[in-house]
């Protein structure tokens, strides 16, 4: 063999090489874009379903504080009447609709707890110091919603309550995220809440709740599969990246709420590398009818048109 012949081969090899070498690279750069974008749309995906999951509540919570036998018991110091009223209306939503797990709270113009359709224990508490939310809405005059901190972190909507044109206290519907985890798990997205520990002083139900490093787990019927991955990967916790790749599989932290600049909760998510195939049509109408008891709940006069505020 020449000489010039071996020196053809080696340059062959070489350029061989160079090539295998950027193809993997492209590769690389090809599958990150595509996981990138696949993050995005799933991210993007949840974000909507916690924006909807929040108008439903505070589209309840509207509904609620335009009901005139809550508005009359409130107005009329009447305890048990007010609560009779919640709990048949919150019976009457899980018995026609998909959503299970809602409880309603009744406050005075004073921010203290004057009915609890779940217990009777803190009525006359004085929430004004903790809940900035009712604080908010008594301030504007205009409903709110969020995820919010208080004895339990949850999605609280607030609306007020009027009697003659005149605030007399507003009434607020609390919501898991249950509802969000069954809407997202056939689209091949698992999802499991989780708060800062640092904030057990302030929700105070959740401190005998499963830890999970310096959080912990807000929901009990959490996905156990999610909570292995995550228990044997403490160093993603460090968050220093928008998602994580674990396997087949991508892990993401949404933020769900902040105190100053410290985020109190996230939002877990977990979905495969490979694109999911569904198709995605969420519907987003109100699931059911709320029965008409007393007043006319579903029109809005131009004088009580108010804006809704979502956080």
């Amino acid at each position: 063999m020449s000489k010039s012949y071996k020196s053809f081969i080696f340059f062959f090899l070489i350029i061989i090489a160079v090539l295998l070498y950027f193809l993997k690279m492209y590769n690389e750069i090809l599958q990150k874009e595509q996981i990138d974008t696949l993050v995005s749309k799933n991210i993007e995906i949840i974000n909507n379903e916690i924006s909807y999951q929040k108008k439903y509540a505070l589209s309840l919570a509207i509904l609620f504080s335009k009901n005139e036998t809550i508005i009359n018991s409130l107005y009329y110091n009447n305890r048990e009447k007010t609560k009779q009223e919640l709990v048949n209306l919150l019976d009457t939503i899980s018995d026609y609709t998909s959503l299970k797990n809602i409880q309603a709270q009744v406050h005075t113009k004073q921010l203290e707890v004057f009915v609890r359709s779940w217990e009777d224990k803190d009525t006359g508490m004085n929430l004004e110091s903790f809940r900035k939310g009712l604080v908010k809405v008594k301030e504007t005059l205009q409903p709110y919603v969020s995820n919010e901190l208080g004895k339990r972190f949850n999605i609280k909507a607030i609306s007020p309550v009027f009697k003659d044109g005149s605030y007399i206290g507003s009434i607020e519907i609390i919501t898991d995220y249950t509802l969000l985890k069954s809407r997202l798990k056939p689209m091949g997205i698992d999802t499991m809440p989780i708060l800062n520990k640092k904030f057990l002083n302030i929700a105070k139900y959740h401190k005998d709740n499963k830890p999970l490093f310096d959080f912990v787990v807000i929901d009990d019927s959490y996905d156990k599969k999610l909570f292995d991955l995550l228990s044997h990967n403490k160093e993603i916790f460090k968050m220093e990246k928008s998602y994580y790749s674990l396997g087949e599989k991508i892990v993401a932290f949404i933020p769900l709420g902040h105190k100053e600049d410290e985020v109190i909760s996230y939002l877990v998510s977990m979905f495969d590398k490979k694109e999911q195939n569904f198709n995605y049509l969420p519907n987003y109408e109100y699931p059911g009818p709320l029965p008409k008891r007393g007043s006319d709940s579903g029109s809005f006069g131009d004088k009580e048109k108010r804006e809704i505020i979502i956080k």
